[in-house]
């Protein structure tokens, strides 16, 4: 009987041709004078589920309304007064919403959202204590050539230079004869993922790290060429391009609570000038 009940309340949601003026639409359940309708099921999805379904999904619904409603009457009924006046609760929450959704406008209209490379090396020499390693860091130039190349004392040459390395000429040559290289000596790892990517043996970072300038790893038919050319240490400063996104993001939040401190400046002065309020 109350699947039978359920279903037509389904068909009347689904078929019926009734004026879509009418305010409510028919009634579907009721519970201590309070009642759902037709229209309150419209935000119910039924497209691509079979009928069965469509009955389950309604009845959810219309069980799921019911026992809200016996909730709050229960609720209605056994809490004071005061517990219920939630006036004073909402005012300050469409205060807060305004004064946010305001915050907000004045922020997309006004801010300076432009930070240029300058500002934000300024900004890192001006914080460097802000900005501390949790993690060991190094810069490396790396080649892989088949272990039997001839080419491979050369590039040994080129690269374990201490004094200088001599990229241009290994990237001619790395073109030509290295299996894969990685030349980008700007770019900073955390060590850990050298040591893993090229098996490194290695019990002490700092140590390692001191001790290493370049080291040669053989594996299988490849040898593979390390040049560190950088390293940086726990504790030590972080390096600039690796805090930019950082930095942006404070620059931008500084820029914006001196815009809103300007505007509550502002209004207490125009308020103070016109005498707008008082202090009892």
């Amino acid at each position: 009987m109350r699947n039978s009940i359920v279903g037509l309340i389904l068909l009347l949601l689904l078929f019926s041709c009734q004026n879509k003026a009418e305010k409510r639409g028919d009634v579907v359940a009721s519970i201590y004078g309070k009642n759902l309708y037709k229209t309150d099921l419209e935000n119910i999805s039924f497209e691509g589920i079979s009928y069965n379904d469509s009955v389950m999904r309604a009845r959810a619904f219309i069980d799921k309304w019911i026992n809200n409603q016996l909730l709050l009457r229960q609720a209605e009924n056994n809490l004071r007064p005061e517990q219920l006046d939630f006036s004073k609760r909402l005012e300050e929450y469409r205060n807060s919403l305004v004064i946010n959704k305001y915050e907000t406008e004045l922020v997309r209209q006004n801010l300076d959202t432009n930070v240029t490379e300058e500002q934000i090396n300024e900004y890192y020499n001006s914080n460097k204590g802000e900005f501390r390693l949790n993690r060991n860091i190094v810069k490396v130039a790396v080649v892989s050539l088949p272990k039997d190349s001839k080419k491979k004392w050369i590039f040994t040459k080129l690269m374990r230079d201490y004094d200088v390395l001599m990229l241009d000429s290994i990237a001619s040559m790395a073109e030509e004869y290295a299996e894969s290289y990685d030349l980008e000596v700007s770019k900073w790892y955390n060590i850990e993922e050298i040591i893993d990517k090229y098996n490194l043996n290695v019990d002490n970072h700092e140590t390692f790290l001191k001790n290493n300038k370049f080291v040669t790893v053989n594996d299988g038919d490849l040898s593979t060429l390390i040049r560190f050319c950088e390293f940086r240490l726990i504790g030590d400063d972080t390096p600039c391009e690796l805090q930019s996104d950082r930095i942006r993001y404070i620059i931008l939040s500084l820029r914006k609570k001196e815009l809103l401190d300007k505007l509550y400046d502002d209004l207490y002065t125009k308020a103070v000038r016109e005498k707008a309020f008082e202090i009892y």
